[in-house]
């Protein structure tokens, strides 16, 4: 699973992406969050979210 917010566009979540994260992620643990919007879609593409 990957989270994305559609940025730079209008439909997108930003500015407001880490407070719908917050919102979505409510009760989820930190590790499943960070797999889910950033490290799974890291290893695809081949690059270092660190």
């Amino acid at each position: 699973m990957m989270w994305g917010s559609d940025y730079p566009h209008t439909e997108s979540t930003f500015p407001q992406s880490q407070r719908l994260l917050d919102r979505v992620f409510a009760g989820v643990p930190d590790d499943e969050r960070k797999r889910i919007t950033r490290d799974n879609v890291a290893r695809p593409y081949g690059f270092d979210p660190a």
